[in-house]
């Protein structure tokens, strides 16, 4: 009788520590998980037919929409923190960087192979101003193919009436060694091009 009172208290006890250790991991691993995937930007980029939706009639109220998105879930993260994703050797980061006005963000993406950083570009950015001192760089990051899309636009585009004038887009991959490369330059305007080289706009 004692014997299966004991059997019975150490099959209790690891129930319970089973459970114990379920409530504690899951939430951070779930944590983990939510917090690299609101930084990998919106995979409506990646959509065959995304260019021709922002070019549409309701196109300004697209790109409005998505950088508010982007907007709200940037502003959330501290300066300079850090979200890490390693793959065998080659390891990609996104970086906030530290800007002195608050409605100016800037994230960052760097590849890096071992303690070596290899490669860099400009993931997401929000500057407010007017004409082209206001801009909008939006990106998207997929973790399984290694790919980057990326729309660059100036929101009131003084040239043509103040309506958004679409810069760039662009879909580009990480290779293995770290390096990014453009594989697809699939709209690129070179007057508004011109123009973010006059505002200091490259990266």
């Amino acid at each position: 009788m004692m014997k299966k009172k004991f059997l019975l208290s150490i099959i209790f006890l690891i129930i319970l520590l089973s459970f114990y250790c379920k409530q504690n991991m899951s939430p951070s691993s779930k944590a983990k998980e939510q917090n690299i995937d609101s930084i990998l930007g919106n995979s409506i980029l990646a959509k065959e037919n995304y260019f021709n939706l922002i070019v549409g009639k309701e196109g300004d109220i697209i790109l409005k929409k998505q950088n508010k998105e982007y907007f709200d879930k940037y502003s959330e993260l501290k300066d300079e923190k850090n979200f890490y994703i390693s793959q065998n050797s080659l390891s990609i980061i996104f970086e906030k960087e530290k800007l002195t006005h608050k409605d100016n963000i800037k994230i960052n993406l760097f590849t890096v192979v071992g303690n070596k950083k290899i490669d860099s570009v400009q993931f997401y950015r929000n500057i407010s101003g007017n004409g082209f001192g206001m801009y909008n760089c939006m990106s998207y990051f997929n973790p399984k193919t290694n790919k980057i899309w990326q729309i660059q636009y100036f929101p009131l585009n003084p040239l043509r009436g103040n309506s958004v004038g679409i810069i760039s887009y662009t879909e580009s991959s990480i290779t293995s060694d770290g390096h990014i490369r453009i594989d697809s330059l699939h709209y690129l305007d070179e007057s508004l091009d011109a123009e973010m080289e006059k505002y200091s706009l490259y990266y």
